[in-house]
């Protein structure tokens, strides 16, 4: 009897390009907006000290928590991809992630509505978006590392 040695859908490596690519288009995207908000890219309106300084204080916070909040979360995921092993691509990508990553994901963009319907400033909101986007995009560079890394043996 022939037995059919097929794993049927994604592998780890896919997995961790899938978050990494999420990460890396919302954080960029979240960037650019800000920059575009706060500096009035492309016509560079605001380029004066307190723009330049409220720039540098929003990447630094974004730093801040990519450092301490969403690497951790970064790193819970990539754990958790060692052991998925279902087949469903659509329902390993939200086993992938987690209860607690989707919270924050919704969370964050339910505080973007939120500011956006409340009529905050393009400013402060674009300092937020620099905030957040800094912070994906500095977590995201687990993901693409993570998935040109060999898997972490189970017994380990």
């Amino acid at each position: 009897m022939q037995t059919n040695d097929l794993k049927l859908g994604l592998t780890r490596a896919q997995h961790l390009w899938i978050a990494g690519a999420i990460w890396t288009l919302v954080g960029t995207g979240l960037l650019t907006m800000g920059l575009v908000f706060w500096f009035h890219f492309p016509y560079l309106g605001f380029l004066d000290r307190t723009h330049l300084l409220g720039g540098f204080a929003a990447v630094t916070v974004g730093s801040i928590k990519g450092k301490l909040i969403l690497d951790r979360t970064a790193n819970r995921v990539i754990d958790r991809v060692e052991t998925l092993d279902e087949p469903n691509p659509f329902k390993s990508i939200f086993q992938m992630f987690g209860a607690k990553t989707i919270a924050l994901i919704f969370a964050m963009m339910g505080i973007g509505i939120v500011l956006r319907l409340a009529g905050v400033s393009f400013e402060v909101r674009g300092l937020i978006y620099i905030a957040v986007g800094t912070a994906l995009v500095w977590s995201c560079r687990r993901y693409w590392i993570s998935s040109f890394q060999p898997p972490v043996a189970a017994d380990e």
